[in-house]
């Protein structure tokens, strides 16, 4: 994790992180997060196709709106998007998953 950091953000390289995260990525095959309530009282913000930090940011504050009983444009942006569809079976979905994260990643080098 700390090899990416250096290599997406080289001008920080070396800098002291103070916490650190890493876990398993969440995707759908249509690109979408899911957010909504999924039992009484509790709610779910997931699925950030390996976008975590903005996507995961935003289903999580649409979850807590939604929690509160609030809305906003982040809200309904989540609500209306069309529901997640399932990955293929494996073998097709490692492949194409894999390939999927390294494409986004190649792209976002120059973000």
């Amino acid at each position: 994790m700390r090899a990416r950091f250096d290599a997406r953000f080289p001008q920080l390289s070396g800098l002291k992180l103070e916490h650190v995260w890493a876990g398993h990525l969440c995707l759908s095959s249509n690109g979408v997060a899911v957010m909504h309530e999924v039992d009484r009282g509790v709610f779910s913000a997931c699925v950030q196709n390996g976008l975590g930090t903005t996507r995961g940011t935003l289903t999580g504050i649409a979850a807590a709106e939604m929690a509160c009983g609030q809305t906003s444009s982040v809200t309904k942006w989540f609500n209306s998007e069309p529901a997640p569809k399932r990955l293929p079976p494996r073998p097709f979905r490692d492949v194409g998953g894999n390939v999927a994260l390294r494409w986004k990643e190649w792209r976002a080098r120059w973000i």
